[in-house]
C-alpha cells in the first residue's frame, strides 16, 4: 500500500512529558492531575539519557553518544555493503549485456587489415590520421543458378567512407564494380574480382584494401562487409523504407513506378540491382550507383528514427549478415558520430570513369585519371598535398566513350530531388525548399 507519513514529534510525546491538564474542570482535580503528571514526567526523564534509563547518568555530558555513534557506524557499513552489492549486480548485468551484444557481431571473420604495402603509405598525408576511414563492401553470393550460392562472392558494392568527427562531415566514394584493375581482378580484370581472386584466402578484404590505398592514396582503417541478401531482411524489419524512385523501371516481370514509394525488401533489392533496363538505366552500372544514392539517403533518414524495438529486431540480421573489423564500442561510437552529422554535411560522389575497350571479352570501365585526381584533391586530400594524375596507379586502357564525371552531390540535395512531390516526406520537402531558396540570386546591395 501507500506509505503513511510519519507523525512529527511522535517520539518526543512518547519519551517526554505528558500533555498539560485540560482547563475548565475543578481546581482540585486539575492540581491533582498536574502533580501526577509532574511525578510521571520526573520519573520518565532519566530514560532520555540512555537506553538503560539510569537516572544517575542522565545529566552526564555526552552520555549515549558512543552508542549512537556505534549505531550510525553499523548503519553506514550496512548501507555501504548494500550499495556495493547493487553496483556489483549492475556491473555484472551491464557487463553481460555488453558481452552478449558484442559477441553477436562477426568481428574480423573476413580477416585483418595489414599496414600499407611499401611505398603505398607515401600517398597518404599525415593530416588524415585524425579521421576514420572505412571500406564498406556489399558481397553478392548469387550465381546464375538461383538455388546455389557462390561460397566466396564478389564485391558488387564498393563504398569508401571517411568520417571526420571533429568537423561533423562524412564523405563517400562509390567505386564502380566494373572498374578495370588488370590481372589482380582475375580473368575479367575488374575491381569486384580482387576479393574473390585474392591469393591470401584468409584476408581477402585486405587485398582489396591494399589495392585501393596503393592506387588512390586513400587510407583504410577498418572494414564492414554486408551480405547483399541482407537488404531484404533489413528493409522488412523497418516495415519498408520510403524511397524516391527517379524513373519508372521494369525488368523480367518486376516494375517500379517513378515517384515516392514505400519499398519492401524485395522491391528495394530490385531497385538497387537494376542496371539492365536500357530505358531506365541506359548507363548500366553508373545509373545503378545513382539509384543507390537515393537508397542511402532513405536508409539514413529511417535509421535516425529507429526505435529500441527496431534495434532489437535488427540484431539477428546483423549477426547473420554483417562482418566488421570494428569492435562493439567502436561501432557504437561510429554510429553516434554518423547520426550526429547533418544531411548537408554528407557528400557522395563516384569515381570518374569512361567505358573501356573489351578486356578479355568483358565490358570494363576505365578510371579517368585526370578527373579522378581533381575529385580526390577536392574532397579527400589536404589542399597542400594534392595528388597528381600520374600517381594514380590503375592500368591504362583504351576507351570508347566520354568521361562520366563524379557527379558529386550532398545528401541534402539527394533528399531534395522529388521533394516538390505532394507525396514526399516532410524532410524531403524541407530540403527541396532550402535548395530552391539557395538557388535564388540575391540582388546586389
Amino acid at each position: 500500500g501507500t506509505a503513511q507519513p510519519r507523525q512529527a514529534g511522535g517520539a518526543a510525546v512518547r519519551g517526554g512529558a505528558q500533555r498539560a491538564p485540560v482547563h475548565g474542570r475543578s481546581s482540585g482535580t486539575s492540581v491533582a492531575r498536574g502533580a501526577a503528571a509532574s511525578r510521571q514526567g520526573a520519573a520518565r526523564r532519566p530514560a532520555q539519557g540512555g537506553r538503560n534509563g539510569a537516572a544517575g547518568h542522565s545529566s552526564a555530558p555526552g552520555y549515549g553518544t558512543s552508542a549512537r555513534r556505534r549505531r550510525k557506524k553499523n548503519t553506514g557499513k550496512t548501507a555501504a555493503k548494500v550499495l556495493l552489492c547493487i553496483v556489483l549486480v549492475l556491473g555484472l548485468a551491464f557487463g553481460g549485456i555488453y558481452w552478449y551484444v558484442g559477441s553477436i557481431f562477426n568481428t574480423g571473420e573476413m580477416g585483418s587489415l595489414a599496414p600499407p604495402e611499401s611505398g603505398a603509405d607515401a600517398l597518404v598525408p599525415d593530416e588524415l590520421s585524425g579521421t576514420m576511414n572505412i571500406l564498406v563492401l556489399g558481397i553478392d553470393y548469387s550465381t546464375e543458378d538461383a538455388v546455389k550460392r557462390d561460397p566466396i562472392g564478389q564485391t558488387d558494392m564498393i563504398l569508401y567512407v571517411r568520417v571526420n568527427g571533429s568537423d561533423h562531415t562524412m564523405t563517400m566514394l562509390q567505386i564502380p564494380r566494373d572498374t578495370l584493375v588488370g590481372e589482380i581482378g582475375g580473368s575479367a580484370g575488374k575491381i569486384n574480382g580482387i576479393f574473390a581472386n585474392s591469393a591470401d584466402k584468409e584476408n581477402r578484404v585486405n587485398t582489396l584494401a591494399q589495392y585501393i590505398t596503393k592506387v588512390f592514396g586513400l587510407p583504410i582503417d577498418d572494414y564492414v562487409t554486408i551480405d547483399m541478401d541482407s537488404l531484404r531482411e533489413i528493409v522488412d524489419v523497418f516495415g519498408g523504407i520510403e524511397v524516391y524512385v527517379p524513373v519508372t523501371m521494369e525488368y523480367d516481370g518486376s516494375r517500379l513506378e517513378q515517384g515516392w514509394r514505400v519499398l519492401m525488401g524485395a522491391e528495394c533489392e530490385f531497385f538497387l540491382r537494376q542496371r539492365k533496363d536500357t530505358s531506365a538505366t541506359p548507363r548500366g552500372d553508373i545509373d545503378r550507383l545513382a539509384n543507390q544514392q537515393y537508397f542511402y539517403s532513405a536508409l539514413f533518414r529511417r535509421v535516425r528514427t529507429a526505435t529500441v524495438g527496431d534495434i532489437i529486431k535488427l540484431t539477428p540480421v546483423v549477426q547473420k549478415y554483417i562482418n566488421t573489423s570494428l569492435n562493439f564500442m567502436e561501432l557504437v561510437q561510429l554510429g553516434m558520430s554518423v547520426l550526429s552529422i547533418p544531411s548537408e554535411n554528407i557528400i557522395i560522389g563516384r569515381l570518374p570513369v569512361a567505358r573501356g575497350e573489351l578486356y578479355n571479352g568483358q565490358d570494363v570501365m576505365v578510371c579517368a585519371k585526370a578527373e579522378t585526381a581533381e575529385f580526390l584533391n577536392e574532397y579527400f586530400r589536404p589542399a597542400d598535398d594534392p595528388l597528381a594524375a600520374q600517381q594514380i596507379g590503375t592500368p591504362d586502357w583504351g576507351t570508347r566513350s566520354e568521361v562520366i564525371g563524379a557527379e558529386v552531390r550532398r545528401m541534402g540535395e539527394v533528399d531534395a530531388v522529388g521533394g516538390s512531390d505532394a507525396n514526399a516526406p516532410a524532410d524531403a520537402q524541407q530540403a527541396a525548399q532550402q535548395a530552391n531558396a539557395a538557388s535564388v540570386q540575391q540582388p546586389a546591395a
